[in-house]
């Protein structure tokens, strides 16, 4: 739709002229718009001429030819000329710029950037009262998140409205100050690569730049920001360089500087900063950014972000010092929802692992908060040999947490019986079952890790001489699949089908025949002879190197399937911890999960909505590491409501609300003030507290 005729006046000759508008091309739109809105201004613009003047203009795309393009931007020009002469009274100016804010936050197509030339409306002294205006008026956060994601988008395509930069970067101070977190890093992942990369064109880096900086700077609690302009810095930081220009080296500078700070926070991912810090070294700043930088990022510890509760409506993990390893394989678990609700279910004899994570789950099902801390998890159920505050190997961590998990709810409900629970103990403990009793009769019990995970390998061993069979039976709560020698292009299937294939027994690895009594040449075959509900496969991205007798990681692309196949069915996949980093003993773990339709990105303390297609495009060194599927003959459950908890844990979920109300009320929400701390100037890079110089000329370089 282009401008409603009905809305500006009953004269035939104007109505003609929009009904021609719309036949138009994109490129003679503008035009025909500006014609007809000279014509309008002899009668003076009303509320709804405005506000459809803006409809209108997001409709009409930049055009890309050169000659069209000058003709394009003399006639935005004019078109900007006339509305600012004719919007003086306020009234008028409130009505299109809240029109421009509907359309950006609400509509579902791409909008034009030339509907942003209304934005210079506003003086640049009232930006702040403006971006109060919107944050005070209630849009929902999905609003908010699409027309910040809008404004952004316009940034990489259009440099002709002065107040765009500028009103970007106070809209998001806002967001901040509202604590909407979530946005701002919704948004920053979704752009900051293009607008990083567009700080090489002088035209773009007074807007873009002090954006740039902004994002980098306060996203710290998470490096996916950082990680993903690394592969653009060098071009950028050369092209500074050879520019020479004051604007060109003062954002040399402050590039340099937040790179250097960020790789020293996020130590974890050293290896792989060699190739950057390498690039950067001509450059590196005389003096210790670290100890220049200052103020909180968007999830701060220290702040009150562990009060506040996404719109993802999920709970993060806190990392209590190289957690990850531990929260991505919680965060999976926790996602699998038939453990989930034999955990909370769960009333018989409670070990304190299964206590605390029950009360876990509760609360990560049930708490008004962001984050938790795993502490007593932690305590519970480290492994030997994991040093606190080191990094460890997530599937190591899952092993055992399963296994320890698995052999004490053995042990609890075995023992109920001391006379014959050690016995039956014994006879069923093969089979992962322990005995529970009936009026004294023994009941096969299955955990509830077997019950969630559990199944049953067959191999059969055939010897090469005598042609003697023999079988094992193994139980098993996931499947290691390795990488076959000298491979590429490898899926999942493919890995799983290698697994189960047949197995020469020669060499180093011969068969011991009880009937030749000796070591003999042969051949075995595993199969599934019990498929579990839940399928635990670990992708063997770790290899040991004899060289340098550590563990390596194989940098191999693998096809993610989302379906794969068994004898006993079908597999979908819903979960999967990713590994990013180059080492197992480096990098970081974090996990996407599904939940229904939706999927989620569990980074620790934060949780975002994201798309299957995220989790599909991982390439090295960020790898799927361990994936959870999910038997597509077996049902779904229902999350269960509080309801049917236990009193201890219903009572723990109150009291935990109780103390979140407390704490909001301690530390309430605080309002976006366009008065606090503002003048007419454009704040300092990374504004918000995190200034990457103490020359304040490193802002917006004129």
């Amino acid at each position: 739709m282009l401008i409603a005729p009905e809305m500006f006046c009953s004269k035939m000759a104007v109505k003609q002229k929009v009904v021609e508008c719309v036949a138009q091309s994109a490129e003679a739109r503008l035009q025909l718009i500006l014609r007809t809105l000279q014509d309008l201004t002899a009668q003076g613009l009303q509320d709804k001429m405005c506000a459809s003047i803006v409809i209108s203009l997001g409709t009409i795309h930049v055009p890309t030819d050169p000659n069209n393009y000058k003709q394009f931007i003399s006639n935005i020009k004019s078109v900007q000329e006339i509305l600012a002469k004719e919007c003086m009274k306020y009234d008028l100016i409130y009505v299109t710029l809240k029109s421009l804010y509907h359309e950006i936050s609400t509509s579902d197509k791409p909008l034009s950037p030339a509907m942003s030339i209304v934005l210079q409306l506003i003086e640049g002294k009232h930006i702040p009262t403006a971006v109060d205006l919107i944050l005070q008026s209630g849009y929902s956060p999905e609003s908010l998140k699409r027309a910040l994601r809008t404004l952004c988008t316009w940034l990489t395509k259009w440099t002709w409205t002065e107040n765009l930069g500028p009103l970007v970067l106070t809209f998001m101070q806002g967001l901040e100050v509202q604590q909407h977190y979530d946005i701002l890093y919704e948004v920053t992942i979704a752009t900051i690569v293009p607008l990083f990369k567009l700080l090489i064109l002088p035209e773009h880096r007074k807007s873009v730049g002090p954006i740039v900086l902004y994002m980098l700077s306060q996203a710290q609690h998470n490096p996916d920001a950082f990680h993903k302009i690394i592969p653009h810095v060098a071009s950028v930081v050369n092209y500074l360089c050879k520019e020479k220009s004051e604007s060109s080296l003062l954002y040399l500078q402050d590039i340099v500087k937040v790179c250097v700070y960020l790789m020293e926070h996020f130590l974890e991912y050293s290896n792989l900063y060699i190739a950057l810090k390498k690039e950067l070294e001509p450059y590196l700043p005389a003096v210790n950014y670290k100890q220049t930088q200052s103020g909180k990022s968007w999830l701060d510890g220290n702040s009150s972000i562990t009060t506040i509760y996404y719109s993802s409506g999920k709970v993060g993990l806190n990392n209590l010092g190289n957690t990850c390893y531990m929260n991505s394989v919680l965060q999976a678990l926790f996602m699998t929802k038939p453990f989930r609700n034999k955990i909370l279910l769960h009333n018989k004899e409670m070990t304190p692992l299964l206590s605390k994570l029950q009360s876990l789950f509760a609360l990560l099902q049930h708490s008004k908060r962001s984050s938790l801390s795993p502490n007593d998890i932690l305590n519970l159920a480290r492994p030997p040999g994991f040093l606190p505050g080191h990094q460890h190997d997530s599937s190591e961590f899952l092993g055992y947490l399963l296994d320890i998990l698995h052999e004490q709810e053995k042990t609890a409900v075995g023992t109920n019986d001391p006379e014959t629970g050690p016995v039956l103990i014994t006879e069923c403990c093969k089979f992962g079952f322990v005995p529970d009793h009936h009026n004294g009769v023994p009941v096969v019990y299955s955990t509830i890790v077997q019950t969630a995970f559990g199944g049953r390998t067959v191999s059969v061993s055939t010897c090469g001489q005598c042609g003697t069979k023999s079988e094992r039976v193994d139980n098993f709560r996931e499947l290691q699949l390795s990488f076959p020698n000298n491979s590429d292009n490898q899926s999942v299937q493919t890995l799983l089908d290698y697994y189960l294939q047949p197995e020469k027994l020669s060499g180093d690895n011969q068969y011991h025949c009880d009937v030749c009594d000796c070591l003999t040449d042969g051949d075995r075959v595993t199969c599934i002879e019990e498929a579990p509900p839940r399928l635990i496969l670990t992708l063997k991205h770790f290899r040991y190197d004899p060289a340098s007798q550590q563990r390596t990681k194989l940098l191999q692309s693998v096809k993610l399937d989302n379906h794969v196949h068994l004898e006993a069915g079908q597999y979908e996949l819903y979960a999967a911890v990713v590994h990013c980093g180059s080492s197992v003993d480096s990098g970081h773990y974090y996990t996407f999960a599904k939940d229904g339709e939706e999927w989620f990105k569990f980074n620790d303390c934060s949780v975002m909505r994201t798309m299957s297609e995220e989790l599909c495009s991982l390439k090295p060194p960020e790898t799927p590491y361990i994936l959870f599927y999910s038997r597509q003959d077996f049902s779904e459950p229902e999350t269960l409501p509080r309801t049917v908890l236990s009193q201890r844990l219903q009572s723990l979920i109150s009291k935990d609300l109780s103390e979140f109300e407390v704490e909001k009320r301690k530390r309430p929400l605080k309002t976006y003030n366009a008065k606090q701390n503002r003048n007419d100037e454009p704040p300092p890079p990374g504004c918000g507290g995190a200034g990457f110089s103490n020359n304040s000329s490193n802002m917006y370089v004129c």
